[in-house]
Parts: structure tokens; sequence; C-alpha cells
């Protein structure tokens, strides 16, 4: 019996050996196959948003597109009331022809001021050579004096008023170049092509100025940020590749692109599953990704792993 126990004690300490070395061989081969992994993470995708706001006051007649419609740029998105804004274009065309007439009557009025002044100043000549001679006397001689500098004053009012009329017919110009932009205003148009995403007005509605009429967002490009520990940093660069996976089971992992990779360290953003890794230092990547089938959409959780 004592020889067997030897034996079996030997057996259980051979086994423990074995077990041993190939526990930490195990625990080295996952060591290194960590260190080989490339670096990456998972987030939520998001995208270029824009918001259209109106940038004139009055109703909402018409409403052209609804969430989730496809906008073009340049595409009409609603129609406000324009009935306030076209009698006030017709209001101001009256005014535009009243100055435009005032105008060519200072003009007018111009040109008989020069003919009156030309001949006055041709009669004062002849009567002050006639002074100094003594063939008309003071009295006469001051009455001609006295048309020729009225002629000079009726010349200078009548360039004022019609400077006054020019300036009168800009003004008109001006309201109605305005009144031409609020008519325009009445169409707001979509400054870029994208998905419309939210909708804030419908039909009907009366809105005022700046008031949000709906949010467009570009999907032909989105982007992902994921979270790296600084010992990431060395493997990545910016224009580096990405494979973005929606992990959907029907997807293949997309391209991206390392497009920027922040400059200051942050504390992991709540959105990261574990207290233990949110309370890490990790540096910001934004991963963008064409997306020109539109597969991937806004908020939607993808994985990443940067190459």
């Amino acid at each position: 019996m004592p020889r067997a126990n030897q034996k079996f004690k030997g057996f259980c300490k051979m086994k423990f050996t074995v077990c041993l070395r190939l526990l930490i061989a195990s625990l080295m081969i996952v060591s290194c196959g960590k260190d080989n992994l490339p670096p990456g993470g998972s987030g939520f995708i998001e995208a270029t948003e824009i918001v259209v706001s109106s940038e004139i006051a009055g109703q909402l007649r018409i409403m052209r597109f609804d969430e989730g419609d496809f906008i073009t740029e340049g595409d009409t998105i609603g129609e406000i009331d324009t009935v306030t804004t076209v009698l006030r274009s017709h209001q101001a065309g009256a005014a535009r022809q009243m100055a435009e007439t005032k105008v060519k009557i200072s003009s007018l009025n111009i040109e008989q001021a020069s003919q009156n002044l030309s001949l006055a100043k041709k009669e004062y000549g002849r009567v002050a050579s006639l002074i100094e001679s003594g063939s008309i006397n003071q009295q006469h001689f001051d009455q001609i004096e006295t048309a020729y500098q009225r002629a000079i004053l009726s010349k200078k009012q009548a360039d004022a008023t019609y400077q006054s009329a020019l300036a009168e017919l800009a003004k008109v110009e001006s309201e109605i170049a305005l009144l031409k932009k609020q008519l325009s205003d009445c169409f707001p148009r979509s400054p870029g092509s994208g998905v419309v995403t939210s909708k804030f007005v419908d039909a009907g509605e009366l809105i005022g100025m700046g008031k949000p009429l709906v949010k467009i967002a570009k999907l032909d490009t989105v982007w992902v940020k994921v979270y790296l520990p600084p010992e990431d940093l060395t493997k990545i660069s910016l224009g580096g590749h990405a494979q973005v996976d929606p992990q959907d089971g029907r997807t293949k992992p997309l391209d991206g692109v390392v497009s920027r990779i922040a400059d200051e360290a942050e504390f992991t953003p709540k959105n990261v599953q574990t207290k233990e890794a949110r309370a890490d230092l990790v540096y910001a990547v934004k991963i963008t990704i064409p997306n020109p089938e539109k597969i991937l959409k806004i908020g939607m959780p993808v994985s990443v792993k940067i190459q």
C-alpha cells in the first residue's frame, strides 16, 4: 500500500505539472493573440444633418416632403403664403413708375434751367460792357444782374431736384429687390441632397421667421467614432483603412477611412458598456464610410476594425 500511495502521489504531481504548463502556454497564446488583434471598437453611425429654417413669416400652405423622403439639392420644400408679398410688390411697382416720372421731369427742368442760365449770362455780359461806357444806367444793370443770379440759383435747384429724384428711384428699386427676395423665400429650397429625418411643421401652420421646417441628413457619406486606448494609437494613422461591420448578418463589412484622431485624451463616454471601461482615458477616432447605397442608417450600431 505505501508503494501504491507513492505511485499515486507521483502521478498526481506529474499531472498537475502538465496542467500548469498547459495553462501557462494558453495564457501566453491568448496574450500574444490579444496583442496581435487590430485596434477597433464599437459605436453608432452618424451623419451630417442640416436644419432648414424659414426666412420669412407666414402661413405654410404646402409641405412637399415627409420624414423618410429623399430630397435633392434645390428641391422646393414647401410654399408659404405669398399674397401679402405680392400685393406689396404691386405697390412698389407703382412707386417705381412715379419715381421714374419724377426723374424725367427733373431732367427736363435741368434742361430748361440751363437754357435760361445761358441766356441770362449772355445778357449780363452785354449789359456789363454797356455800363462801362455809360450807355445804360445802374438800375437797369442791377435788374439784369439779379436775373442772372436767379438763373444760376434755378439751375442749382433743378440739379438738386434731379439728384433727389434719382435717390428716390434707387430706394424704390431696393424695396423691389427686397420684395423679390421675400417672394423667393416663400418657396424654401433644400441646400443639399439627403433624407428628411425630421419634419417640424405641417401645412396650415402659421410660422415665424427662423422657424425650423425640416432636418436633412446627408447619407452618401457617414461616420462612426470609436475610442482607443493610448497604446493602440501607434497602430493607426490618418487615412488608414478600416472595416465597419453592421453585424446584421446580411451585410458584409464596409470599407472606411480614418479621417480624424483626437489630439487630447478624454474619459470614455457613458455609452460604453462597462463602468470600468468608462474610467479609462481614451482617444476618439473618427471613421468616415462611403455609403452610396444608403446601407448604413443614423444610429445603427456597428463594430470597427482598423487595419
